[in-house]
């Protein structure tokens, strides 16, 4: 496996979740995203390990973490990548200093390296 693709594999995946193709029960997932951001300043959603979602999170959104958790796994193998070769895998979704929203996928792969991907919606 080359593990340089794994950076596009933490953003192809994050951009995805994050996009305004992410609709679910009417709305798109992002714009209840972008609230709770607003109200808290971060939202970190942890892909692997497999652990429970942040509290205070919407319906909505917990529906969509179901079905991309499920994705995931078929993600990273088309993508060219080994799930086994994946530690820690999530995005941030946060403030900037100035308002703006910002997202970032970080991934940590088998050997402790951390792929950081900027993700623009």
């Amino acid at each position: 496996m080359k593990y340089r693709i794994l950076k596009s594999v933490a953003h192809n995946f994050s951009h995805s979740f994050v996009s305004y193709r992410n609709y679910f029960d009417d709305d798109y997932v992002i714009e209840d995203l972008l609230r709770i951001v607003r109200e808290s300043g971060r939202v970190s959603i942890y892909w692997i390990p497999d652990t429970e979602s942040p509290a205070g999170l919407t319906p909505r959104i917990f529906k969509s973490i179901e079905h991309y958790k499920s994705w995931l796994p078929t993600h990273i193998a088309d993508s060219g990548a080994d799930l086994a070769a994946i530690r820690e895998f999530k995005p941030e979704i946060f403030l900037k200093p100035n308002k703006q929203i910002a997202v970032e996928a970080h991934l940590i792969d088998d050997r402790g390296k951390e792929h950081v991907a900027n993700v623009f919606f």
